[in-house]
């Protein structure tokens, strides 16, 4: 092997993901296994680095991991991706649009529910609470909107 053989410690060091997050990616098939010692430790390239910067910085433009797996599987067979990325990005953009409006005309009905409390120091609610109990009923469909961003990491549950 003509390359330094690094070992996931150093992976990790220079890409910033876990280890647990590199084993997860090969598992699913993002990474090709890598070569192993004699003692069983896997052996890493300097490519696997590019691969999982690439990996990171997908996904922070909103890619999935299955759609990750389709480009590199393009790159891979010697196709060039940048067409399908393009329509894949032009779809996300698409989908963050109307989530826009979904959340815009959410925040419109969650305000004019507020306002109309609004003022009145302590609601006097007789068994289930009256600012929901007296709400508009809405014709749209409910929106869940998570209050905390939460970092989006493998966990043993969900692979």
């Amino acid at each position: 092997m003509g390359m330094a053989a690094l070992r996931i410690g150093d992976i990790a060091a220079r890409t910033g993901l876990s280890a647990p997050t590199i084993r997860y990616y090969e598992s699913v098939g993002l990474l090709a296994p890598p070569s192993r010692s004699t003692t069983g430790y896997r052996h890493y390239t300097d490519a696997i680095v590019e691969e999982l910067r690439f990996i990171k910085k997908a996904q922070v433009l909103g890619f999935s991991l299955e759609e990750i797996g389709e480009i590199l599987k393009l790159s891979r067979a010697g196709k060039t991706p940048c067409s399908h990325v393009l329509d894949l990005a032009r779809r996300h953009l698409a989908a963050v649009d109307e989530r826009i409006r979904q959340l815009s005309r959410f925040r419109g009905s969650l305000a004019g529910e507020l306002a109309k409390w609004d003022g009145v120091k302590e609601p006097t609610c007789g068994g289930l609470c009256q600012i929901i109990a007296d709400a508009d009923d809405q014709a749209a469909t409910p929106i869940h909107v998570e209050l905390t961003r939460r970092p989006r990491r493998p966990t043993r549950k969900n692979r």
